[in-house]
Order: C-alpha cells, then sequence, then structure tokens
C-alpha cells in the first residue's frame, strides 16, 4: 500500500473519532445544562466563556505549533489533557461560578484540536496527494452517526455525555500518533508575527462577513435543542436531525475542490449567507416534529461552507510560517468570536423576547449581511481588478 494512502487512512479515521466526540458533546451540552436546571442566559454565558477561551487561547497554540519542532505535539497535549479535563465539568453540578472556571479549563486545551489538526492534515494532503475534503467528509461522517447513536444513549440520562466524550478522546489521542509528522516552519527561522495575516485585505473582507453571519450560528448551536425540546421534539428526534444535518454536509464537501475552482469564494459564501437566513426564518415559524428533518437538510450549506472555504484560502494565500496561525484564526472566527457574540447576546435577549424571536432577528442580519457583503466585496474587486459589472463580480473577476 503507497504511503499516501496510509497516511490517508489514519488520518481519516483520527477525524471520524474526533468528529464523533463533537457529535456526542457539542449538539447535547446544552440539554445537559438545562437539565441541572440552569436558564437560557447562563447557558448563553457558558458557551460564551468556551468562545473567549477559544478567541485567547488559539492565537497562542497557533503560535506555538508553528514555532514547535513537530506541531503533532502539541495537538496530542491537547487531545490528552481534552479528555481529563471534561470531567471537571461534571463535578460541580449546578455550582454555575465553579462550573464556568472548569469550563474555561476544558476549552483551554479543546479550542485548539479542531484548527491544529487542520493545519496538520492540510500541508500532508500536499506532500502526499490526498484531498482534505475528503478526509472532512470522513469526519462528517462520524459525526452524524454519533450524533443519532448519541441521541439514543443521552435520552436515557444526559450524564452519559461526560463518559462517551471522555473515551472518544482517548481513542483519539492514541490514533493521533500514527499521523506522519509535520514540522513548524518557524522552528528554525525568524519569528513571524501573528498580526501579518491582516496585511491581505481579502481575507480581513472575508473574516468580518464569517463573524456576522456565524454569530447566528453561534446562537443556534447554544440553543437549538433547547427550543427543539420547547416546541416539543424528542431528544431522539433532535439526534436524527443533526445526523440529517451531518449527512446534508456531504455532496458540497466531495464535490468542494470543483465547486470552489468554479464559482470562487465570493459567490459560495455569498449562497451560503442566504441559505443561513433562510434556515433560521424557518426555526422561527415552522419548526415542528414534521419539520425539522428538512430544516437540518439545509444545514450542508451552512456552517461547512466557511469552514472549508476559509481552510482552502488559507492553506492556498497564507505563507507557510503562518499556516497553523491562520488556520487557528480561521477557527476563532467561525468558532470563537461568533460563539461568544451568538451564545452570550442570544442568551440575554432570549430571556427578553423568546429564542422564537431571536432566531427571527438572526435571519434579518444574515440578510443585511449577505447585502453588505456583496456591495463591500463588489467595491473591493472594483478597486483592485476593475470588475466591469455585478456580473462580472459574481464570475470572480481579478
Amino acid at each position: 500500500m503507497k504511503k499516501y494512502n496510509l497516511s490517508f487512512i489514519s488520518i481519516a479515521i483520527y477525524y471520524s473519532i474526533i468528529y464523533m466526540s463533537g457529535g456526542a458533546f457539542s449538539s447535547y451540552i446544552g440539554l445537559y445544562y438545562s437539565s441541572i436546571g440552569l436558564g437560557n442566559s447562563q447557558i448563553g454565558l457558558l458557551t460564551s466563556i468556551g468562545a473567549i477561551i477559544a478567541i485567547l487561547a488559539q492565537p497562542v497554540w497557533g503560535i506555538i505549533s508553528d514555532r514547535s519542532t513537530l506541531k503533532n505535539r502539541v495537538l496530542t497535549l491537547c487531545l490528552l489533557f481534552s479528555g481529563l479535563t471534561i470531567w471537571l465539568m461534571f463535578l460541580p453540578g449546578n455550582i454555575f461560578w465553579l462550573l464556568a472556571i472548569f469550563t474555561a479549563v476544558f476549552y483551554l486545551f479543546h479550542c485548539a484540536i479542531n484548527p491544529l489538526s487542520d493545519a496538520i492534515t492540510l500541508e500532508l494532503s500536499r506532500k502526499e496527494n490526498f484531498r482534505f475534503s475528503a478526509v472532512r467528509t470522513v469526519g462528517s461522517l462520524g459525526f452524524a452517526i454519533m450524533a443519532a447513536i448519541a441521541g439514543m444513549i443521552f435520552d436515557k440520562d444526559i450524564n452519559r455525555i461526560f463518559v462517551v466524550f471522555s473515551v472518544l478522546m482517548l481513542a483519539a489521542f492514541l490514533l493521533s500518533f500514527l499521523i506522519p509528522p509535520v514540522e513548524g516552519h518557524q522552528s528554525r527561522q525568524q519569528k513571524i508575527k501573528l498580526w501579518a495575516l491582516f496585511n491581505n485585505k481579502e481575507l480581513v473582507l472575508l473574516y468580518a462577513y464569517t463573524f456576522i453571519i456565524e454569530s447566528t450560528l453561534g446562537f443556534f448551536y447554544s440553543f437549538h435543542s433547547v427550543y427543539s425540546e420547547s416546541v416539543g421534539i424528542s431528544t431522539y428526534l433532535i439526534g436524527i436531525g443533526v445526523m440529517v444535518g451531518s449527512f446534508s454536509q456531504f455532496p458540497f464537501m466531495i464535490f468542494f475542490d470543483r465547486i470552489y475552482k468554479k464559482f470562487g469564494i465570493k459567490n459560495i459564501l455569498f449562497a451560503s449567507g442566504i441559505v443561513h437566513a433562510v434556515r433560521w426564518l424557518l426555526y422561527a415559524f415552522a419548526l415542528t416534529p414534521r419539520s425539522i428533518v428538512f430544516i437540518w437538510a439545509l444545514h450542508g450549506f451552512t456552517y461547512i461552507v466557511f469552514y472549508l472555504c476559509l481552510a482552502e484560502y488559507v492553506n492556498s494565500n497564507v505563507i507557510d510560517e503562518l499556516k497553523s496561525s491562520g488556520q487557528a484564526m480561521n477557527s476563532i472566527m467561525i468558532q470563537g468570536i461568533s460563539r461568544f457574540f451568538g451564545g452570550f447576546l442570544g442568551g440575554i435577549l432570549a430571556s427578553a423576547i423568546s429564542l422564537k424571536y431571536v432566531f427571527l432577528i438572526g435571519s434579518v442580519i444574515c440578510i443585511a449581511a449577505t447585502a453588505c457583503f456583496f456591495v463591500v466585496m463588489k467595491k473591493y474587486y472594483n478597486k483592485n481588478a476593475k470588475c466591469a459589472d455585478a456580473t462580472d463580480f459574481l464570475n470572480g473577476c481579478r
């Protein structure tokens, strides 16, 4: 068997495990918080704590990884401590201030796993001739399967979330030793500051748009399970919806390279902003046990679109010495800052006007942000590439 096949198989299995852990944790942690008597504002604050830690810690992890002799060593450390510190969140029960502290400790390590994994895998994919989107597809398959299984497991006892997550993290820790080593490109060279990333003005514009759109998704992740239960949807059916949402990402991931080359990042993200708006509108006014699966099917053109587009953009346009830092910054924009504002501010709004109307506000925000993105990016490309008109802009003129 060729070396790149062995690399692909080991990395694909590893991705399936870490995304299975996500399917068992992120989709249901809101239900655990609710089960111990926390209110919407408290749930939003806990979600925001994780996001704040990610904002502060991910740049540091990115710099450490770029300057480490081997990036893999940093990843294995974070995997091990994620699997151990998750139990700290179980110990305090509903003692909120202690739960908040332990949540911060857990996310200090956990927030680094995905961006470090992506940075390592993207570099290996270039060297050993396999597609990153294929690896990510296997990850989503693991997420989808676990989301459905977890719904059945946690329907009887939500506290099982800690056992399942911890076991999966331990498995990922062991599998990480099979991933081929990747050096940190600043380990023997002149150190480059993280802020050099922002010399790329196009990347800054993409990050601004990402922050706004993904903030609405941050609210969704914090409260979708709580809101779904409030309208009479069972934990089991929520799990089915999450599974369908994960499977719905497969077409985009499988054909990502072709779609990206044909339409370009601007057009793809523009369309995704519209889908976000439609999805939140349906959540506000059409969520029922019969419609939840259909609405979750729209997930396939929301989160994964921003995730893969930004990952590919950074991998193609950022210097090797800052690739880990670039992927960390992607994660901050998609899952850090946006999760903080979406979870924290969304939780405050939900306590004041109900979850339903926060979804409606999210839809309006997405419509406005998408329109502004079109106008601003059109002006940017007119200035830098002299696009003739809106049609040329949508065709990606440069």
